[in-house]
């Protein structure tokens, strides 16, 4: 039996999905049980203390003190960012949903020139790989949109005046967090 590039699929495909399972579940179980030797962890922590230093208020100043808002000032205009980065990253994952979902409408029997695909070629084979290019797509469009609202949420717990507490602070951490995480 002779190996046919038609199996190629067959192999490197599950190959892949296998490594990446494995992957992601190494990457879960040292989250949880040591989550400061992960990149993930260790930014939360970062997070964390930068939620925590905008709005600590030294006991000699007071809620209204020009320093307190220009600290809080700067704390939105970087979650500002983060939500436009958020939201591009959003409109290019739609947009090439569109793009390739009209692709795939508009195509008769020739999906793709056959000269780029290597492996199966068949028109069912095809069309799967589109449909999963796309469900990927979609998937990372609702990631960055569920982004972009915790981003909006914290930048909205910022600004609240007097939120100097430690429950606002909390708060305040983890929608930043949260926005980081479905980044």
């Amino acid at each position: 039996m002779d190996f046919k590039k038609e199996y190629l699929d067959a192999v490197l495909v599950p190959a892949g999905l296998l490594f990446m399972f494995l992957y992601h579940l190494f990457l879960l179980s040292r989250y949880l049980h040591d989550p400061i030797k992960t990149s993930i962890g260790y930014e939360n922590k970062d997070k964390e203390t930068w939620v925590e230093k905008i709005l600590k208020i030294p006991e000699l100043q007071d809620a209204n003190d020009v320093a307190v808002k220009d600290k809080v000032s700067a704390g939105l205009g970087v979650i500002s960012s983060n939500t436009t980065a958020t939201m591009t990253l959003a409109s290019i994952s739609l947009t090439l949903s569109t793009l390739i979902g009209g692709w795939i409408a508009s195509s008769t029997n020739n999906l793709v020139p056959l000269e780029i695909v290597y492996g199966n070629i068949s028109e069912s084979i095809i069309s799967i790989k589109y449909l999963c290019l796309l469900s990927c797509l979609l998937l990372a469009f609702s990631f960055f949109v569920q982004s972009a609202r915790h981003f909006i949420h914290s930048n909205y717990l910022l600004s609240t005046p007097g939120a100097t507490k430690e429950e606002d602070v909390e708060k305040v951490q983890k929608a930043v967090e949260r926005g980081s995480i479905f980044w």
